[in-house]
């Protein structure tokens, strides 16, 4: 899972050791001598300091490892976060009072429960922590809270002070940690450090994030739903190590609605589990945002038109009767049939088996269908209804002289096949997929994915051929 952390910067302290400066407002950024503009950190100081709202020392450069006091964070946060600095009430802390170097932000902060300072006192001279920090942070972008999730950071106590707002930050993507396995709760938060979880803090408040502990789940994996995927519309952010992970954090890329599937894993049953969302991306206040609505596949699923061409049929169907698996006639508003001289195609828009009745006014063919909906795509599969099926050296391209099932799949064997006068003849034993290895004469061998499924009380049969077991 990547990482994407916010927080902005700006302003001048009154202290002689202030080190960060407020802006004015126009033309106040210039490349720092000291800043790398081709990392993360120097795009965000840049970032920062061509909107005003840092600055660098007087002789031109960031200094980017000096660390940054409790005022200095303070005062910058206040001000991206536009609180009013001037309307406050007193919150009372003994070492600061009104007057002082941002009183104002500090009192705003205060007021708006941002921070509480310790037993009385604020601290203001002190440099941030990092975990001071990941407090602030939270509380000052309002981001939920996020308890149910596993962090990789060894110096993270379970149940301490910090440990909900590092887990919130590394559930959003705002923070990756000093190292794999660290945070450093304790220390203290360098300039360049603060100018991009500033910028990644905005980047963050119009995503939207999943945790696989609100689903009950081990792991989750995200994928697009729909005939065309929303890729255009929103994206997330994937561990490129990792196919599962605990959380999947969604980011807008313009306005519009997508198709979403949060796909769920439990370790102790290995079992898999879909849930389904629409993901809503609007401007707010300016900035995309990016809702989640979950909703039933099937109230949002897509039919996909099959191409009648690209099965088994042996003919151009100009006509199609269905029957569902009682023996019902399907009614034409629920399926779309669509022939001209070289095509045709056919979408059912109801989940369900099918006996299918082609004709093209002098020949006739009678088919199985299953129609199922994944990833919000309803689809269609043809099955041939037989209990015998007959594969010929046409078929294979070469003689068969024996064949074999592969145990690719547990339990019984779902079919028997036999040679006789040239050909492989299969039966079917059981619902289910099997795999044959077919040999030939001289020295030739193909492999045939074959499934029998019982559909309105008949044996019908799916194959493919491969070209090697190991593709199944």
């Amino acid at each position: 899972m990547k990482t994407n952390r916010f927080y902005q910067i700006a302003m001048a302290s009154a202290l002689a050791t202030s080190a960060i400066v407020i802006a004015p407002p126009a033309n106040a950024a210039s490349v720092f001598p000291d800043i790398n503009s081709s990392t993360e950190e120097g795009k965000a100081v840049i970032n920062l300091a061509q909107r005003g709202i840092i600055s660098g020392y007087p002789d031109g450069t960031f200094k980017p490892a000096n660390p940054i006091t409790r005022t200095q964070a303070a005062k910058i946060l206040a001000g991206i976060l536009k609180l009013d600095t001037v309307h406050v009430k007193n919150p009372n802390f003994k070492d600061i009072k009104p007057g002082d170097a941002n009183y104002g932000a500090i009192a705003a902060l205060a007021n708006a429960g941002i921070i509480s300072g310790s037993n009385g006192y604020f601290h203001p001279t002190k440099n941030i922590t990092r975990g001071q920090m990941s407090k602030m942070i939270v509380k000052g972008f309002k981001l939920p809270i996020t308890n149910g999730i596993f962090i990789p950071f060894d110096d993270v106590n379970e149940g301490s002070e910090y440990e909900p707002y590092i887990k919130t930050l590394f559930a959003n993507s705002i923070t990756k940690g000093t190292t794999p396995t660290t945070f450093g709760t304790q220390s203290n938060v360098k300039r360049s450090q603060l100018a991009t979880f500033v910028v990644r803090a905005e980047n963050a408040l119009g995503n939207a994030t999943v945790f696989a502990s609100q689903f009950k789940q081990d792991y989750i994996f995200a994928s697009y739903g729909g005939i065309k995927p929303a890729d255009d519309i929103f994206t997330w952010v994937e561990d490129e190590e990792e196919y599962m992970t605990d959380s999947i954090t969604i980011k807008p890329l313009k306005e519009g609605v997508g198709k979403l599937v949060i796909t769920g894993y439990k370790e102790d049953t290995e079992d898999f589990m879909d849930f389904f969302y629409l993901v809503h991306v609007k401007k707010v206040n300016g900035k995309l945002q990016a809702t989640l609505e979950k909703v039933k596949e099937e109230d949002y699923a897509e039919n996909l038109p099959l191409n009648l061409m690209e099965s088994d049929l042996k003919f151009v169907p100009t006509g199609v009767s269905i029957q569902t698996a009682d023996g019902q006639a399907l009614s034409p508003e629920l399926y779309s049939f669509k022939s001209s001289t070289n095509s045709a195609t056919l979408a059912i828009h109801k989940n369900g088996q099918y006996i299918l009745t082609f004709t093209n006014g002098q020949q006739q063919q009678t088919m199985a269908a299953v129609v199922d909906t994944n990833d919000f795509v309803r689809g269609i599969d043809l099955y041939q209804i037989t209990d015998e099926l007959t594969i010929s050296s046409g078929d294979l391209k070469f003689e068969p002289t024996s064949v074999a099932l592969e145990k690719i799949f547990p339990g019984p064997a779902t079919v028997k096949a036999s040679i006789k006068d040239k050909k492989v003849y299969v039966t079917p034993l059981a619902e289910g997929p099997a795999i044959l290895h077919i040999s030939g004469k001289n020295g030739e061998t193909a492999y045939m994915y074959i499934e029998y499924q019982k559909i309105a009380n008949k044996w019908a049969v799916y194959y493919d051929f491969m070209d090697d077991s190991d593709e199944y």
